[in-house]
């Protein structure tokens, strides 16, 4: 009498599983079908990085360059004096 209910159980529990997973496919299907050609979403289109212009982006070593032109020991006072104005201090 327990093997017949825990098989009986078990029977329906797998028959729940396989019913919730039918289901989800068949409402994917449902959905995908219910789209008309105006309402269908479309598809996401990509730019690729080289077209955005990354390699205009300064990068660290770049900064430093540039410091080492324009800041002497000559200008050292005015340079920093100037950013601190620009970074609000």
């Amino acid at each position: 009498m327990k093997r017949l209910a825990r098989a009986t159980g078990i029977l329906v529990l797998c028959g729940l599983v396989l019913c919730l997973a039918g289901c989800k496919h068949d409402r994917s299907q449902a959905v995908a079908a219910s789209y008309s050609s105006v309402t269908k979403p479309a598809p996401i289109v990509t730019v690729p990085l080289s077209a955005i212009g990354v390699d205009a982006v300064p990068v660290e070593e770049e900064y430093e360059e540039r410091s080492t032109a324009a800041i002497t020991p000559a200008n050292l006072t005015t340079q920093i004096s100037e950013i601190e104005r620009e970074i609000g201090h």
